[in-house]
């Protein structure tokens, strides 16, 4: 008896087709997901690393900020180059993932620009974000009176107000005039006691957390804040003073006639003298200094600008100006003389019926303001350690200084990112 056997070879095929198919369909699939999978991946990379860069520039940012309030009058400190004489930078550094330039372009309101670069992931592509950042200037004298410690106004008389030697509004022939007087007389404590006396400030009055005041009522015209951050730090010398020369000195008087030089003197009792349209800055290395000495050219037409940094070479420095005599930028406005007292500057002392026009801002020395009669006065500002003032010596705060004068720092005023083609996104 034979048995046959039947090969069934097309039904064995048909499962190893249908194997092979789905083999082949799972593996598109596992394909297809690595591809999303690392796809996801780089476009999370590239997201961080797009993101590193914004960080970047805005350590950038703060590196320029950085900068401008290190020095606010001379923003080419620390080796960063000047361009054009208002550009400075830019400063390229590299850190941990990227790196970053920075730039600085103006010196009124500088603007910051910055720019942060990192490397995308898997090409040699560069991510870059570019921030624009403007700043506001925090004013050096931004007060009429202001004092680390104490202020003592002893009299009777109107201690404080303003005018603004650059509008008309409130000036005559750009000099003080008493019919054109403002509201902004503002005075400021650190850390002190404002005794007001019979005095009348024309403006508001600021204390620091733990400063206090003293007075009648309806002696404060303006606001009163009791929580005002206020800081007065101690005067330096400018961060180009190595540079300082001697000035010229022709038939006894010393001559300050090079423009945007810097000179120096050491106990020199020689009179000082500015042309008409100079701008100079003069550091008195002396134990006293007596600012009748120095005469600015050109009046109010072509005004001399002197600005003094007072460095006396051991502590207990002073400076005087009594009797009937006048003294800093007479025939011209207080933004033509600035005065900066340094540590060793201890006391400074106008008495009699002496006048003086100018800036000062020595947060180490006492101020003593010690009028005679009426219309002595202070016109423009002073910041010390502590004031006082006696009779009827009066300041009157020049508003310019605010708008025009030097800087005690800068703050951001607004943040803007830049696309590739510098504008705003």
């Amino acid at each position: 008896m034979k048995i046959f056997l039947r090969h069934r070879s097309g039904n064995q095929g048909s499962v190893l087709f249908v194997a092979l198919i789905i083999s082949i369909v799972i593996g598109l699939s596992m394909a297809g997901y690595l591809a999303v999978v690392a796809g996801q991946q780089r476009s999370v990379s590239r997201s961080q690393k797009w993101n590193a860069s914004l960080y970047l520039a805005e350590s950038g940012i703060e590196e320029g900020l950085a900068q401008v309030n290190a020095s606010p009058d001379d923003f080419s400190v620390n080796s960063w180059a000047v361009n054009n004489g208002t550009n400075f930078g830019p400063v390229v550094r590299t850190l941990l993932g990227g790196t970053y330039g920075v730039c600085i372009k103006g010196t009124n309101n500088p603007t910051i620009y910055a720019t942060g670069c990192v490397t995308a992931p898997l090409t040699s592509t560069v991510l870059m974000r570019t921030i624009r950042v403007t700043t506001q200037v925090l004013p050096r004298f931004n007060v009429a009176l202001g004092a680390v410690g104490n202020i003592n106004m002893n009299g009777n008389s109107m201690a404080t107000d303003s005018w603004n030697s650059r509008n008309t509004n409130f000036n005559t022939g750009g000099m003080y005039d008493p019919a054109k007087t403002s509201t902004n007389g503002d005075v400021a404590s650190q850390a002190g006691i404002v005794n007001i006396g019979q005095h009348t400030i024309d403006g508001n009055l600021y204390l620091g957390p733990t400063a206090t005041y003293t007075s009648s009522t309806n002696q404060i015209l303006g606001d009163l804040d009791k929580n005002y951050n206020v800081n007065f730090p101690p005067a330096k010398l400018p961060a180009n003073f190595a540079s300082a020369i001697t000035p010229t000195v022709n038939g006894g008087t010393n001559y300050l006639n090079s423009n945007g030089q810097i000179y120096y003197v050491n106990n020199d009792n020689h009179p000082i003298e500015v042309p008409a349209g100079v701008k100079v800055t003069l550091i008195v290395y002396a134990q006293t200094f007596d600012p009748t000495t120095i005469t600015l050219g050109g009046g109010m037409t072509n005004p001399a600008t002197l600005i003094v940094y007072d460095a006396p070479p051991s502590p207990g420095g002073s400076v005087d100006l009594g009797g009937n005599k006048t003294g800093g930028a007479i025939g011209a406005t207080p933004l033509n003389f600035l005065f900066y007292g340094l540590p060793n500057l201890s006391t400074i002392d106008f008495h009699g019926t002496s006048d003086f026009i100018g800036a000062i801002y020595a947060p180490s020395a006492d101020l003593t303001l010690g009028g005679g009669g009426h219309g002595t006065s202070l016109k423009g500002a002073a910041i010390c350690k502590t004031v006082t003032l006696n009779g009827h010596y009066d300041v009157h705060y020049d508003e310019a200084l605010a708008d025009w004068g030097p800087a005690k720092s800068f703050t951001a005023n607004s943040w803007q990112e830049l696309n590739n083609n510098g504008g705003l996104f």
